[in-house]
Parts: structure tokens; C-alpha cells; sequence
């Protein structure tokens, strides 16, 4: 193949004509006002400006976490009172059972001796405790509300427990017929 042969073109080229006079590539007074600025100095400032935005958003952030703190406290608060007054209605109904047990060993041990239900119906785990203490609160604030009771609460009591120990024999009586 033959050899490309490349022709050069006259670098310079005849004047023409002039309009106007030069103008300065570089303004005197921009270059006196701004002064050039570093590498180093960008870096810094392009930083600062970064830590700002940084800062605003962690203070932001630290708001919200303050309110989710109190609300959070207030809710603490209020499952602490629930779980308070759980066990208040639990020593209640303890309390008022273990009133009326007294009651009715008292009345027992008068005519008999108690026939040891009372060992084989106590609830073993504490959920059942709790369940059966609810109850017997229930069945304790209908007895004091019961109109016979509040007539004469001693009669009632003896009553109910004639009621119930003879209920208890005639049991006993079926189940070991002697």
C-alpha cells in the first residue's frame, strides 16, 4: 500500500481586520476580591458544611427519642399500675379467703373436725391461684352485697356453713358407707 502523504496547512494566517481592541481574559477586580482558594481550604469547608447537616439531623434524631423516652416512662408507668392493681385484687380475694376459711374452721372445729377439702382443692400452679382467688373475690363481694348478709352477717354465715358441712358428711357418707 502506498504511503499517506499529509500536506500541512499554513499556521498562520493573514490579519484581518480589527474591531475592537483586546479584551483581558482575567477581570483585575474579581481576582482582588476572591482570593484563590486552596485545595486544603475546599476540603475544610466542604467538611464543615457536612458536620452541620450531620448535626442537624442527630438533633433531630435526639428529639425523638426524648418524647419516645417519656412516652415510653408513661407507659411503664401505666402497665406498672395495672400489674399493681392485679395484685391488690389478688390479695383481696386471699384475704377474703382466707377469712372465710377461718370462719368456716372456726364452725368446724366446734362440731367436728374439718374434712380436708380444703388441702385437695388448692390449686397447685400459680395461674390457677390467681384464677381462683379472682373467684372467690367475686363471690365475696355477692355476699356482701346479698341482702341477708347485710341484715345479719353472723346468721347468714352460720347458716351457710350448716349448709355446707352437712352437705360435705352426706358426701362422705356415700363415698365410705361404714
Amino acid at each position: 500500500m502506498p504511503r499517506v502523504t499529509r500536506t500541512r496547512q499554513k499556521t498562520r494566517t493573514a490579519p484581518t481586520d480589527i474591531v475592537s481592541a483586546a479584551v483581558p481574559l482575567v477581570d483585575p477586580s474579581v481576582e482582588q476580591s476572591e482570593p484563590r482558594q486552596t485545595k486544603k481550604v475546599k476540603r475544610l469547608e466542604k467538611h464543615a458544611k457536612w458536620m452541620e447537616k450531620m448535626n442537624q439531623v442527630q438533633q433531630s434524631k435526639r428529639l425523638e427519642q426524648r418524647q419516645q423516652g417519656r412516652e415510653t416512662n408513661k407507659s411503664a408507668l401505666i402497665r406498672g399500675m395495672r400489674t399493681l392493681d392485679d395484685t391488690l385484687r389478688e390479695v383481696r380475694a386471699e384475704m377474703a379467703a382466707s377469712h372465710l376459711l377461718k370462719l368456716g374452721n372456726k364452725a368446724a372445729n366446734k362440731g367436728q373436725k374439718g374434712t380436708g377439702e380444703s388441702k385437695a382443692n388448692n390449686p397447685k400452679s400459680r395461674k390457677a391461684r390467681n384464677k381462683a382467688a379472682i373467684v372467690e373475690e367475686k363471690r365475696f363481694t355477692q355476699v356482701l352485697a346479698h341482702p341477708a348478709f347485710k341484715a345479719n352477717p353472723l346468721a347468714t354465715i352460720r347458716e351457710h356453713l350448716s349448709n355446707t358441712l352437712a352437705q360435705s358428711q352426706h358426701q362422705q357418707q356415700q363415698q365410705h358407707p361404714e
